[in-house]
């Protein structure tokens, strides 16, 4: 990044935690200019417009960008492209993942930018360039007591169901066990990333929000049957009947999927 812009972005950084602060806006130019080559009149439009130098859209900390956050710090990646001195986000998954991510997103930056599908692969992947939300991953992921920080700019409850969701929806999956001596299978959620502190993060939200306990299994390194190498992955599980209704009153995953409903109502009925 340009050190011009790298300058930029933690001097607009700066004037939104002395206005959160209580600080006036003569206050904060003064401030902002004693630390940072910014002109005066940058800063006044700023606080006084809502601009921001992340360009004309500036992303909206609505519900919404929660989801979308989620999504990322569960199966995206901040890339930037040196050639251009671009910054893109990038996001892969299957179809109905992709669509909802795409509309959720368009909630919070104001523009509809639709996924595609990498027909190679058979992978939908969603790409879009925007400094802001690069920054924002890149700093969820290097700082995480970031994550408690933001979901606090509003809703705790709210956006705390709406990161769940779309980590869940990223890395998440509706487990069916069918043992021999079940009559009904049960029903398991499970939620798999390599990030330890990240899968904290998500228990600490399902308790708080949602008083849902969760319990890990760990998933050692090596290599699997097809000989593809695999890290070392922890599996975040919630096992118990009212958690796992209490979990599908609340999230509304893509990974439910239509032959697993049955399952799941059997099971939370006890098979009537």
């Amino acid at each position: 990044m340009k050190r011009n812009q790298i300058e930029r972005i933690k001097a607009y950084e700066t004037c939104e935690k002395l206005k959160q602060n209580g600080f006036s806006n003569k206050e904060i130019i003064n401030q902002v200019i004693k630390e940072y080559s910014i002109p005066a009149g940058t800063i006044y439009d700023w606080l006084k417009y809502n601009k921001s130098p992340f360009g004309k859209r500036k992303i909206k900390y609505n519900d919404s960008l929660f989801y979308v956050l989620g999504s990322l710090l569960g199966d995206g990646c901040a890339y930037y492209w040196k050639k251009r001195d671009k910054y893109m986000v990038h996001l892969v998954g299957e179809k109905e993942f992709i669509e909802k991510y795409s509309d959720k997103l368009a909630n919070c930056t104001g523009k509809k930018i639709k996924g595609y599908i990498d027909r190679n692969k058979n992978i939908w992947n969603h790409k879009t360039w925007n400094i802001e939300l690069y920054q924002l991953l890149k700093k969820a992921r290097e700082k995480k007591e970031i994550i408690i920080n933001l979901l606090n700019k509003g809703d705790y409850y709210n956006n705390s169901i709406q990161i769940i969701e779309g980590f869940f929806d990223a890395e998440g999956c509706v487990k069916i066990i069918n043992e021999k001596i079940r009559k009904t299978p049960k029903i398991c959620l499970d939620i798999t990333n390599v990030d330890f502190e990240l899968l904290e993060i998500i228990k600490r939200l399902l308790m708080d929000s949602l008083k849902i306990e969760a319990r890990y299994s760990i998933q050692k390194a090596g290599i699997s049957k097809n000989g593809t190498k695999h890290q070392k992955a922890y599996h975040l599980r919630i096992y118990k009947k009212e958690h796992i209704r209490k979990f599908f009153e609340n999230i509304k995953t893509i990974k439910l999927k239509s032959e697993k409903i049955e399952y799941l109502n059997n099971w939370l009925n006890n098979g009537k």
